[in-house]
């Protein structure tokens, strides 16, 4: 089975870049556990293969992280829904996580 993690180091460079491009906004999303075992459920039953995310803003100014189910082709299968499961981060954060308290650099 493939693994797509990756190192603290990494997820820290990652982080920092967002940072530089987007500023402070959104940190990270949380995406409860249930939420993710009933999208993956939905998503089989209905044929899908994976999930795509997308970004948006309400009209509030809340960040959004958007799950699509997407076809074997790599199609959006929008007519199966669009998940809303994510609560933004500041709000629903780890404050002591070093992912949160990165300090952008310039490097």
């Amino acid at each position: 089975m493939a693994t797509n993690k990756i190192t603290l180091e990494t997820a820290q460079e990652w982080a920092n870049n967002w940072r530089k491009k987007q500023g402070d906004n959104v940190k990270a999303f949380l995406i409860p556990r249930q939420d993710i075992i009933d999208l993956y459920n939905n998503i089989i039953e209905d044929g899908g293969d994976d999930v795509r995310g997308y970004l948006g803003i309400k009209n509030d100014g809340e960040f959004k992280l958007m799950l699509v189910p997407v076809s074997k082709d790599g199609t959006d299968m929008v007519d199966l829904g669009i998940y809303d499961l994510s609560k933004p981060c500041p709000d629903f954060c780890d404050f002591t996580s070093p992912l949160y308290t990165l300090k952008p650099t310039n490097g």
